[in-house]
Formats: C-alpha cells, sequence, structure tokens
C-alpha cells in the first residue's frame, strides 16, 4: 500500500515558489514555459512571486524554493554560509546601455558628469566602471546619484537631474526617441559577464532533486524557443500578456535580447568568466582575495544534465 501511496505522490507535480525582482523580460523564459505547460510537462508547478531585491534573503528564510537576482547578492550571501547555491546562468550578458544628455557626444565627454546607476555595491557599479575605463576614465572622474531601479533613473534624465544614467529595456528605447545620446551597450566592454542568475536553498534542492531538475529541463527548452526567431510574435505575444508590457517595447526588446544573446544559451558560467566576476567582488569589498572556488557558489549538475 506504501508502494501505491508513493507511486501517486511521484506522479503529482512538485511545487515550486520562484522568487524574482518585478515582472518583465528576464522572466520570458519562465513566462514560455508556463505558456506551453513545459513546466507541468516536467513534473513541476510554480509559484511566481515578486520580491524586489530579497530574493537572496527570503531563499535562506525558506520562504521561496528558488531565487533569481543579480548574481552578487547571492555570492555574497554564500560566502557568508547561507544555505544557497547558483543553479543557473540566468542573462549571461549585462544588458544596459548608458544613455546622456544631446550635448554629451561620447564616453571622455562624461569626465565631471552626474551619472545615475543602482546602487554604490551594485552590479551597475561594475558595469560602468567597466564602460568608462574604454575611454580612459575612472569612477573618480564622474559623480554617482543612485536609484535601484531604472524608470527611476530614467526619470531623473528626463528631469535633466543627471547628465546621464545607465538603462535597461525598454527605457533605452525611449531614451533614444527622446533624443537623448546613446553612448553604447554595456555588452562589449564586459564580453559574457553574467547579470542575473537562479540559485536554490541547498537544504530544499537535496529534498526535491527531481524538482529542481524539472524546472531547469522547462527553462532550458524555453530559453532554445526564444532564440528561434520564427517565434518572435508569439514570443512577443507571451511577454505582453504576462509582463502586461507593450508591443512595441516587447518586439524591440526582443530584437535587443537576441542581438545580445541576453540570455544564456547553456546556462553556465566558464571558469575565466568566474574569474572575471570574482575580481569584480573584490573590488566592491564583497568578496576577499584569494576568490574562493567557484564550487562554493555554483551546483552546476542540474544545469549539465537537463539542458542537453
Amino acid at each position: 500500500e506504501c508502494h501505491a501511496a508513493h507511486e501517486v505522490d511521484s506522479a503529482a507535480a512538485d511545487k515550486i515558489i520562484l522568487g524574482f525582482v518585478s515582472h518583465g523580460a528576464l522572466q520570458w523564459p519562465e513566462y514560455t514555459a508556463q505558456s506551453f505547460g513545459w513546466f507541468k510537462e516536467n513534473g513541476v508547478e510554480v509559484d511566481m512571486v515578486t520580491v524586489g531585491g530579497g530574493a537572496a534573503q527570503q531563499l535562506v528564510a525558506g520562504a521561496i524554493n528558488i531565487g533569481y537576482s543579480g548574481f552578487p547578492d547571492f555570492i555574497r550571501a554564500a560566502n557568508q554560509g547561507a544555505p544557497l547555491k547558483i543553479v543557473i546562468n540566468g542573462i549571461g550578458t549585462p544588458p544596459y546601455a548608458i544613455y546622456a544628455k544631446p550635448t554629451i557626444k561620447s564616453i571622455k565627454d562624461l569626465k565631471g558628469k552626474v551619472i545615475s546607476i543602482g546602487a554604490a555595491k551594485d552590479i551597475t557599479t561594475i558595469y560602468t566602471s567597466a564602460f568608462l575605463q574604454s575611454a580612459g576614465l575612472t569612477v573618480k572622474d564622474v559623480d554617482f546619484i543612485y536609484a535601484k531601479a531604472t524608470p527611476d533613473r530614467f526619470a531623473a534624465l528626463v528631469a535633466g537631474g543627471v547628465d546621464a544614467a545607465i538603462l535597461f529595456p525598454p527605457f533605452t528605447f525611449r531614451a533614444g526617441t527622446q533624443g537623448f545620446t546613446n553612448l553604447g551597450d554595456i555588452e562589449p566592454h564586459l564580453k559574457g559577464y553574467p547579470f542575473t542568475v537562479y540559485a536554490v536553498n541547498t537544504g530544499w534542492a537535496q529534498k526535491n532533486d527531481r524538482a529542481v531538475l524539472g524546472f531547469v529541463k522547462a527553462y532550458g527548452k524555453a530559453v532554445r524557443w526564444l532564440y528561434d526567431p520564427a517565434n518572435k510574435d508569439e514570443a512577443v505575444k507571451i511577454l505582453v500578456k504576462f509582463a502586461k508590457s507593450d508591443v512595441k517595447d516587447s518586439a524591440d526588446t526582443y530584437d535587443y535580447f537576441t542581438r545580445i544573446a541576453a540570455f544564456s544559451k547553456d546556462g553556465l558560467v566558464s571558469p575565466s568568466v568566474f574569474k572575471t566576476m570574482g575580481e569584480g567582488l573584490v573590488w566592491l569589498g564583497d568578496l576577499t582575495a584569494p576568490v574562493p572556488p567557484m564550487t562554493n557558489f555554483f551546483d552546476t549538475r542540474y544545469v549539465e544534465k537537463a539542458w542537453k
């Protein structure tokens, strides 16, 4: 009888609570997997909840099972002994650009100017530093004003409160149509440098190995689907439906994300990329050199098993 009960149980979908920052293009793979029933097909039922910047804390508390956020949040927490590991490299390249007042024509012109970025110890600090260095400037050559969300940074730029801002789609497109100078994408200056990742509570993952694998399988399938240009129109409809976004913004974001290959195509981080990430976190003061081994922060088994 116990055996029969177990069989019924294994057929039931495993529930996963996924916590992420806010609804938008970053969650496109999950929206896609939900739309086509790929989570259910892989034995999981995913409950998507917005947690702002609190994914790492919620994960540690066990309030969510899988957390999605900028990689420094999870590495910082894991380094302090939190029971979590990164399992998927989500957005594997910086999806940002820097826009400036029309009078500013080049990166060099930013010297002595005020730039709006995310926070003093934020991934956008690393991005902006690399961007400035490409023109021989450092973060000491500019002044920063902090605003965590792109809409707030965009508003400051439009209001004239700052000279430049680091922006994320669709605000990049809006800044362009309003005549602000596109000083360029971050991506060429930090090739293959991750932005956001998925992490699990390791205690929960040990007991729910099958659920993690099911999530990763469905997610990987969705990423492959999104990269097929034949699916663009359908993908745009999915984003509009789930994220309540504008049709044109969604189409522009699709083109931009596919052009820079925003979604990591293998879900992994190479040792050389991890080295660069580690150096960035040492520079931010989140880690101290020598950087602990990659295995302290990443558990690549699920992706290696499921993504093939």
